[in-house]
């Protein structure tokens, strides 16, 4: 299963933990009213495939009902779904009164911190001898792209899946832009995964802190560095069909407006 790489210390997580993240999408949703399934592809932004899987899944837990539309069975909540489907993390992230759907996207983002952490901290006390390091990949030149966010309205949380021809370019870094950069009161996290599948790089960011607003306008969300085996090559793109899908989500972790694109950068 694909994996998000940590930038410091290079350890991978799994992403399963995205499935709950979903879930809780759907039933937020479906506590304003009853909705077809168009309407939930339209509130979640959740893939077609993706939202089918979901939907199945909570109506075979019991914890929404499908009669013409779908809609929440009585007072059930996301926590009471058969254990087989219940992780660890979602147990704790599971409690409406204590965990705000923003509180748990922060809770998911120490696990991503905090894992890679205790693997460094692991790793000094039972190392063992060091290996070689793997060869590097040749390339020629390098060149940086702008991933830029235009029209955008209380951004929060964004994801974007790059697809480029590993034939021909090489992955070398990913570095935050600062259009959501913001010392107060906590900052934003920001991480990159080059592992997901040949030719792939996901790349990820959010603000951090509770009832933090998200921030309006243009600017620019991440810049990413590439290297070319030749003179010819063509340019990495933003794609909207992958496993992971690109989303733009507002402070309420909803989907919100704005427009992204892959540019050169200037210079």
């Amino acid at each position: 299963m694909p994996q998000i790489r940590c930038p410091n210390c290079g350890t991978s997580i799994n992403l399963a933990n995205r499935r709950e993240l979903d879930h809780r999408i759907i039933v937020k949703a479906l506590e304003k009213g009853s909705k077809s399934f168009t309407d939930l592809l339209k509130m979640t932004g959740l893939p077609r495939k993706t939202l089918s899987m979901r939907l199945a899944a909570l109506r075979d837990s019991g914890v929404i009902v499908k009669d013409g539309s779908y809609h929440l069975n009585g007072s059930a909540h996301l926590e009471r779904r058969d254990e087989k489907m219940v992780s660890p993390e979602s147990q704790l992230l599971a409690k409406p009164p204590l965990f705000t759907r923003k509180r748990m996207l922060l809770m998911m983002m120490m696990l991503v911190i905090g894992v890679p952490v205790a693997a460094q901290v692991s790793a000094m006390l039972f190392a063992s001898p060091p290996a070689s390091s793997p060869p590097q990949p040749s390339y020629i030149g390098t060149f940086k792209m702008d991933i830029n966010i235009s029209n955008t309205n209380d951004l929060f949380a964004w994801q974007a899946m790059i697809h480029f021809y590993p034939s021909e370019l090489v992955f070398i870094e990913a570095a935050e832009g600062d259009f959501l950069k913001d010392k107060a009161p906590y900052g934003t996290h920001f991480v990159f995964a080059n592992d997901t599948g040949p030719g792939e790089l996901l790349v990820y960011g959010c603000r951090l802190g509770m009832d933090v607003p998200g921030i309006s306008g243009t600017g620019t969300l991440a810049t990413i560095t590439f290297g070319y085996k030749s003179e010819t090559y063509a340019l990495p793109e933003i794609a909207y069909n992958g496993v992971f899908d690109t989303w733009l989500w507002n402070s309420n972790l909803e989907n919100t407006a704005g427009t992204l694109k892959m540019e050169p950068t200037e210079g």
